[in-house]
């Protein structure tokens, strides 16, 4: 008997007191599991772009670096250019905040 995949879909952004969000069916990467996350991607039949706080606008990216808090609820991530872009998820990185917006794969 095969497994049929389930397609994540898009759900409203509930982000919490720090500006953070992972979407409820978006399974519990780790760091290093790079090519878990790809085979799930894939599986789902993604595209997945991401936007980081730390190239936003100077003074949201500023505000962010100078506080030293881990707070980005004000950063609102610019969505990719196209259509049916939704979000994954509104992480902390050693880097800073990234925001992962994925769409289905456009086919032709």
């Amino acid at each position: 008997m095969s497994e049929e995949t389930v397609l994540i879909q898009p759900v409203p952004v509930v982000r919490d007191a720090d500006g953070m969000f992972w979407h409820p069916d978006l399974p519990p990467f780790e760091e290093g599991d790079e090519e878990k996350s790809k085979q799930w991607i894939a599986s789902q039949g993604l595209t997945v772009g991401m936007v980081s706080l730390e190239y936003a606008d100077e003074a949201i990216a500023n505000r962010y670096f100078e506080a030293g808090e881990p707070d980005c609820s004000y950063w609102e991530p610019a969505k990719p250019e196209g259509e049916g872009w939704f979000c994954l998820s509104i992480n902390d990185t050693d880097d800073g905040p990234v925001c992962w917006w994925a769409r289905r794969e456009v086919t032709s």
